[in-house]
């Protein structure tokens, strides 16, 4: 956390001007619209929405599992119905994987558009085929290794709750040691995932982009630099999480003062990007500025790199 040469606020302010030159000077309507199809495909999957489950019933959580289990039987005893459910998720799954593909391809196309001022989609759709289905394969996979791990999380923390000696059935001390316990596994879980997640497009695409690497590669590549400077780049992610605490408190304001019509337009596909694309760019031009602190060829001012498959 000593190195002199690294800083949050140098970087954010490079990738604002950096923002303020690409998008307003000269404002260029066709220019905008393009930029924020790619950001719009590249954040594909990315984000969602808050679902609440309510628990308010006499019967206590095994009868809703039974009612549960008993309503899928009868459901699935109907031939006709089960077809289409299982259509339905096979359906669901192939559209998932198609937009995990085109996010994980669009990522270096709206990066390539940040970093080269410019508005491109088709050229370099084609020019980041390779690394954009390293990226593909690595987030498929990751994310079917991490779906057992995720439920088992849940499964244990249910355990410490519903279990013959879960907190549930405790009291006073014994029931908050548990539910602290359970709350502190959750966290730790999710925590670190979300590092991950942050951490794999925020450095590594940028590093596959100007390195033409693999994404093992350019893991292995980060990791070096993180294990030098963990405490920067621990820090550069709760410096995002605040930024977009900020953001997300702005938004709110704007949305209620509107009567909820600024909410309805960030919610449509596409238009929300379109919206929103200063900040997008933003967002984009500082991770690459703050990495570039550690890899001066990631300059957003610098030379186009020369590597085969993601030259800008």
């Amino acid at each position: 956390m000593s190195d002199a040469r690294m800083s949050l606020t140098r970087p954010l302010a490079d990738a604002w001007q950096w923002m303020v030159g690409m998008l307003f000077r000269p404002f260029d309507a066709g220019k905008w619209l393009v930029i924020a199809f790619a950001a719009w495909l590249a954040g594909l999957l990315e984000g969602g929405k808050n679902f609440g489950f309510n628990w308010d019933t006499e019967d206590g959580p095994g009868e809703i599992v039974h009612m549960a289990r008993g309503g899928w039987d009868r459901l699935m005893s109907h031939e006709a119905i089960a077809g289409m459910i299982v259509a339905g998720v096979l359906t669901l799954l192939a559209l998932f994987i198609l937009a995990l593909w085109a996010s994980s391809r669009a990522k270096f196309v709206f990066l390539d558009n940040v970093v080269r001022n410019q508005a491109a989609i088709v050229e370099p759709w084609h020019r980041f085929k390779r690394v954009g289905h390293s990226l593909f394969l690595f987030r498929l996979i990751a994310g079917l290794l991490c779906l057992p791990l995720a439920l088992g999380v849940v499964g244990l923390c249910a355990w410490l709750a519903f279990g013959p000696d879960g907190w549930l059935h405790l009291e006073g001390a014994a029931a908050l040691a548990g539910i602290v316990g359970s709350v502190l596994l959750a966290l730790v879980v999710l925590v670190a995932g979300l590092y991950v997640v942050f951490f794999l497009d925020a450095f590594v695409v940028p590093l596959m982009y100007r390195y033409d690497l693999g994404v093992l590669d350019a893991w292995r590549r980060f990791g070096a630099l993180f294990r030098a400077h963990q405490g920067w780049f621990l820090l550069s992610g709760l410096f995002v999480f605040a930024l977009f605490l900020v953001l997300g408190a702005a938004i709110a304001v704007i949305g209620f003062m509107t009567c909820c019509l600024g909410f309805l337009l960030l919610a449509l596909p596409y238009v929300g990007t379109v919206i929103l694309l200063p900040l997008v760019v933003t967002y984009r031009a500082f991770t690459v500025a703050f990495l570039a602190q550690l890899e001066p060829e990631l300059a957003l001012t610098s030379a186009a790199p020369t590597a085969a498959g993601s030259s800008v």
